[in-house]
């Protein structure tokens, strides 16, 4: 039960750095966050709600655990965005992975990491402010 109680307090805390709602099981935190943004298509312009992936699952005894976010950017962010990342005060772990994926007016990017959440999430919000 002991790690049952630590995923809920790290869940209320990752929750608090991203400004988000968490929904936990045993082994899972699932982290809600959205933001919308302004597609501009031509003459057009679209706003967009863009629902972020965020969770941390396989929490071990040292506060490690597998840490993963599809982070939703436009393009012209992604830049801004991944200098945040690399920049932070904490530094990117050895067991880190990122990888894009792209269509003419989002980018997807999915960050994987082991470490602990509240570093992932600190790391995150940071950068996550720098495009807001």
């Amino acid at each position: 039960m002991q790690i049952k109680h630590t995923i809920m307090d790290l869940a209320q805390q990752v929750g608090n750095l991203l400004e988000a709602e968490t929904d936990t099981t045993d082994m899972e935190c699932l982290i809600k966050k959205s933001r919308t943004v302004t597609i501009q298509l031509h003459d057009k312009r679209f706003d967009c709600t863009l629902e972020h992936d965020i969770s941390f699952r396989n929490l071990k005894s040292d506060g490690s655990a597998v840490n993963e976010a599809d982070i939703y950017l436009l393009p012209e962010e992604v830049a801004l965005f991944t200098e945040a990342l690399q920049n932070h005060p904490i530094a990117l772990p050895t067991e880190f992975g990122q990888r894009i994926d792209s269509n003419p007016n989002i980018v997807c990017l999915r960050l994987m990491a082991e470490e602990p959440p509240e570093s992932f999430a600190a790391r995150l919000a940071a950068a996550l402010h720098q495009i807001d």
